[in-house]
């Protein structure tokens, strides 16, 4: 599934937060600290001297829908109009840096006025420097929409009649030390606090998150170790609270340039609500690592309560494959646990593979989610994650889709992308198969798919994109939903500050339960000035 330009944002860019509406529980502050968040980092913007890109924009969009409520028993077309104003703030001066960016989507449907509505979305980041090279302060906040029920009817952005969709935003201040012992160690201790709240379909929460850690300098000589100490605490309004804490350390003696002896050791301590009782204390392990040659590297241990292994290829400098294995008794994801990653670069070609396993919430998630505003480069083609004056709308992949739960989750994720360059044309693919155990009531869900994209340069302001991609979720009933879309796109830099675009869209929904199948066919012509 690829973001909508509808929303023009990635990640959090495919969830809704209505401006008329307060989310429940929380009339008078929901909406208060976050966007506060956000003047603040416009604030500090502005106090700061540097080298900064401040850009208001405003984009109008008409919209052409055969199918605006998503249902093949009872179609109905509809004419909207989308009408975006949006601010982006990017740039580093003295000691702050900011990627802020900011839009207020509003929707208005001709045939379906009970429709309409607007939509904040947001995504900032900020880190101030408090005291040179020893005292930060990061602070974020995002806003947008989400999918309810992967089971029910569901589409990209906003512009459909047919709901399931939910608002949600986030907030997080993370102040740090980062003190330094001459050539002995380096430290880190951090505190954050993050909040995020659902309109419906998961609770709002709250974390207070402690992390220390510590790794040796180079006056240790041939001895290498670290520690690390982080405890969370997870309240949630409406579920089960959760807690974890654990530490670990580590060290490694070299013998010599090939050979070393290491030793890993830690705590576990959690507290989560889950049908079987997680097991806490202590582990540890030893063991060695080896290099023979730049190409290859094992290392293995075995102790208490924990094994390890880890393989690495380099087969060339621009090449590596990483692939650890751990089977520890104690703490989250007991038993066999593989992880892996792979790196390949060309002249024109990035290839990478993700492969992952771990236990989490659907709070914890959101708050860690990207929520990055892509833009093109108009003479370029280059994709720039900071947008610029000028750039063009980008359509790129997001995350599967699950449905949102109050559950801790075990999942297991594997992905993989290669993206081409060509002197006028990119293109990008990605695989992706990820699945979802909920631990209370261990159900199931599994999404997988695929996704494609080509952009070219056609002219020296012109751009076109085709773009497809296709997911099929499976939930705990072995029922199966495909979701899939094609779309195609041509955008010309009309004048400096002023891009234009026209677009159609298919998109088609094939689920077991008939009633959420469908079809739709959308066009669409926007204009976007920048100031």
């Amino acid at each position: 599934m690829a973001m909508d330009t509808d929303t023009d944002m990635v990640g959090a860019a495919n969830t809704r937060m209505r401006a008329q509406r307060t989310l429940p529980g929380r009339p008078s502050t929901v909406c208060g600290p976050r966007l506060a968040l956000g003047c603040l980092l416009l604030s500090l913007t502005a106090a700061e001297a540097g080298e900064w890109d401040i850009t208001p924009r405003l984009s109008v969009a008409e919209v052409y829908s055969d199918n605006i409520n998503l249902d093949d028993n009872d179609k109905e077309s509809d004419l909207i109009t989308e009408i975006t104003p949006g601010l982006s703030v990017h740039g580093q001066g003295g000691r702050l840096s900011v990627d802020f960016d900011y839009q207020l989507q509003n929707t208005i449907f001709i045939d379906n006025s009970d429709a309409n509505g607007s939509f904040h979305q947001l995504s900032a980041d900020a880190t101030a420097e408090l005291a040179k090279d020893l005292f930060f302060l990061d602070a974020s906040s995002s806003m947008g929409q989400a999918i309810i029920d992967a089971d029910e009817t569901f589409s990209v952005g906003n512009l459909n009649t047919a709901g399931n969709r939910t608002d949600f935003i986030t907030y997080s201040l993370s102040p740090y030390l980062q003190p330094h012992f001459g050539g002995y160690a380096d430290a880190t201790l951090r505190y954050t606090y993050s909040d995020i709240a659902y309109d419906e379909g998961a609770s709002d929460g709250a974390q207070d998150r402690f992390d220390a850690s510590i790794v040796s300098g180079r006056k240790f000589g041939p001895l290498s170790w670290s520690a690390n100490y982080e405890f969370a605490d997870v309240e949630r309004d409406d579920s089960s609270d959760e807690r974890f804490e654990n530490a670990d350390a580590s060290a490694r003696y070299r013998i010599n340039d090939q050979f070393s002896l290491v030793a890993y050791g830690g705590y576990s301590n959690d507290e989560l609500q889950t049908t079987e009782a997680i097991e806490n204390g202590s582990y540890w392990s030893l063991g060695a690592f080896w290099q023979p040659s730049r190409y290859y590297s094992i290392e293995a241990t075995k102790g208490e309560r924990q094994e390890t292994a880890s393989l690495g290829l380099y087969p060339t400098r621009r090449t590596s494959l990483l692939i650890n294995y751990r089977d520890r008794e104690v703490g989250t994801n007991p038993g066999a646990v593989w992880s892996g990653s792979l790196q390949h670069r060309t002249r024109r070609t990035t290839w990478s593979a993700n492969y992952l396993e771990d236990t989490t919430t659907e709070q914890q998630l959101r708050l860690l989610a990207d929520s990055i505003f892509l833009g093109i480069d108009p003479l370029t083609g280059e994709i720039n994650t900071n947008p610029q004056p000028g750039d063009l709308v980008v359509e790129v992949p997001i995350d599967p889709v699950f449905s949102l739960t109050n559950e801790v989750i075990e999942r297991e994720r594997a992905s993989a992308s290669v993206g081409m360059k060509t002197g006028r044309s990119g293109l990008q693919f990605t695989v992706f198969d990820e699945r979802r155990t909920r631990l209370t009531s261990l159900t199931e869900e599994h999404t997988r798919g695929l996704s494609a994209s080509w952009n070219r340069r056609v002219a020296p302001r012109t751009n076109s994109t085709l773009t497809g991609s296709w997911q099929r979720f499976s939930d705990v009933d072995d029922t199966d939903s495909d979701f899939w879309y094609v779309q195609a796109q041509l955008r010309r830099q009309i004048r400096p500050k002023l891009n234009g675009s026209v677009e159609y869209r298919f998109t088609r929904q094939d689920d077991d339960d008939d009633l959420n199948d469908y079809d739709e066919n959308r066009v669409m012509a926007r204009l976007t000035a920048y100031f």
